[in-house]
């Protein structure tokens, strides 16, 4: 009787050349290639029988491992079948083997789905000796195929414990309690995920694989509150390459042909990761291409590289991580300029910009900074997000408080010119001497500050100035002929959010909006790099 080999879509047979010279070798060969058979069908049995000891774990899979050491919460965003909950599961029982009484939460969409994905993958892991252990004053691992885990949970022999939960459920289920890991699946709720970060903030120092949130879903509905709260403001660490879309930038900051692999998220704690379709070699990735064929971008950056595309009408879509300096790389001669947006109820928002002597500019400060005050704004419900804790922080300041802000910050550097809000700054207020405008007042003092209006050109005027200094070809490498016209420091963190979320349709009250107006003010008013044969040329005279 003929041997058929089973099939199995890692562990490959031989080729034939390889069978041909095994049974040229005569019956030591033939011997041999037997027992590599018989071997590699051993491997297709224990990896059924025990896939927690002998699952195969294809190589993405360690790097979300080594991605995950650095922070405590790791997003995976990944095509249909990419095998992101196939990850989860594993390294769910892992974490409760390795951990005696650990505490251990996985949430879903509802309460069958629960049954049906999660906790037929978790079971699926649990180590063999311990899937039909006799319930004991310790242990209980009891599980059907149709109701999942009795009464929505187990517990192993070495004391750790799973609860099952599901986002249908009242969110003050998950109020109170300390666990050690969270997995959440599939579309969970933002309102859920800042609750469920101060549950494993105390367990966090316990053990090497405690205090970790971790995140799996396909992005169907797309660029939601919860994506934009992780991939608002991301930096990408790792690209890879992206065969069914067009050799053509795909995402900003990402080389031509490719997607985006790994990412730090705006929050230092936090990573991203996306595991493409054809990583898992469990899925039927042929069937995969002939569904997308035909299908749009969009559509195939979710399907196959689980990437959600921000459709919200970004205002400055050129705007990518070429943009952004280490602040060390900052020119330090040029010449600098000053805008502020006025504010009554909140913090007045400041930038500083050096233009070198090739016209560049550079946003080199801004305040309130995110470092010292935290964010301008953060994600929310709304279209430009919440107003973030730099937008109220020490509010309320008078006018000499804030001069003196500035003249701490600038310590003594040249300003070549301040703009302010047109209307504002023409607006009225109580002076010593009565009414007055907001300019007449910074004027006043010892320390007199000389602000001039902005142009009070349209808005679309301005975004479109700032635009074409963003412009560059981006699928070429940024070199002295093809370079935008303005860059940023990292340490303006509240001025970079604003240029990658801001989209505007929040209105006046768009918790974005500030830092935007603020760098509109100085796009309009065109700021030169100067010297004196500047003023020489143009017959004297200054700002």
């Amino acid at each position: 009787m003929a041997f058929t080999p089973t099939p199995h879509p890692v562990l490959v047979v031989p080729s034939q050349d390889k069978i041909r010279s095994f049974v040229e070798r005569g019956e030591e060969g033939t011997a041999e290639l037997a027992r590599i058979l018989e071997q590699r069908e051993e491997l297709i049995r224990l990896e059924k029988d025990d896939p927690y000891r002998y699952g195969y774990e294809p190589p993405h899979w360690n790097d979300a491992d080594e991605l995950w050491k650095g922070c405590g919460e790791l997003l995976i965003q990944g095509g249909n079948r990419a095998g992101k909950s196939e990850f989860a599961a594993k390294r769910i029982v892992q974490m409760m083997t390795a951990k005696k009484g650990a505490k251990v939460w996985v949430l879903g969409m509802t309460a069958q789905s629960s049954i049906r994905d999660q906790q037929q993958l978790v079971y699926k892991y649990i180590p063999t000796e311990w899937k039909n252990i006799k319930k004991g004053k310790v242990q209980n691992v009891s599980f059907s195929q149709k109701n999942g885990f009795t009464e929505n949970t187990f517990i192993l022999p070495n004391g750790s414990q799973c609860w099952f939960m599901n986002y249908s459920q009242e969110m003050r289920v998950i109020e109170g309690g300390e666990v050690d890991m969270i997995w959440c699946d599939e579309l969970v709720p933002l309102t859920w995920i800042e609750t469920l970060r101060f549950r494993l903030v105390t367990r966090a120092s316990s053990h090497e694989l405690s205090g970790r949130l971790l995140l799996t879903f396909t992005p169907v509905d797309g660029y939601t509150p919860t994506v934009k709260e992780y991939l608002s403001g991301f930096r990408v660490l790792e690209t890879r390459p992206s065969p069914l879309l067009p050799d053509t930038v795909n995402v900003p900051g990402c080389p031509a042909g490719t997607m985006p692999y790994t990412a730090q998220c705006r929050k230092p704690n936090s990573r991203a990761m996306w595991f493409y379709t054809d990583m898992n070699p469990y899925n039927p990735y042929e069937e995969m291409k002939k569904t997308l064929k035909g299908e749009n971008s969009i559509q195939i950056k979710l399907r196959a590289y689980g990437f959600a595309e921000n459709l919200s009408g970004n205002q400055f879509p050129k705007f990518c991580d070429s943009h952004i300096l280490e602040a060390d790389k900052i020119p330090e001669h040029g010449t600098n300029y000053m805008a502020v947006d006025p504010a009554w109820n909140r913090n007045w928002f400041c930038l500083w910009i050096r233009v070198d002597d090739r016209g560049r500019k550079f946003v080199y400060r801004e305040w309130p900074n995110r470092h010292d005050y935290g964010e301008w704004a953060v994600p929310g419900e709304k279209m430009d997000g919440s107003p973030g804790p730099a937008q109220s922080v020490g509010a309320g300041r008078g006018l000499p408080e804030v001069k003196e802000i500035i003249g701490e910050l600038e310590n003594g550097e040249d300003i070549e010119a301040r703009y302010i809000d047109p209307r504002a700054g023409a607006s009225q207020a109580a002076g010593r001497e009565g009414g007055t405008s907001i300019i007449d007042l910074l004027g006043e003092g010892e320390d007199p500050m000389y602000f001039e209006q902005a142009a009070g050109i349209s808005v679309a005027n301005g975004l479109t100035i700032v635009n074409d200094w963003l412009n560059f070809n981006q699928s070429e490498p940024v070199t002295a002929v093809n370079e935008p016209n303005l860059y940023v420091s990292e340490e303006c963190g509240n001025l970079i959010y604003s240029l990658q979320e801001w989209t505007g349709k929040d209105g006046e009250k768009g918790a974005s909006k500030d830092p935007i107006d603020t760098l509109r003010y100085l796009a309009v008013m065109e700021p030169i790099h100067v010297t004196e044969l500047t003023f020489a040329a143009s017959g004297g005279g200054g700002y």
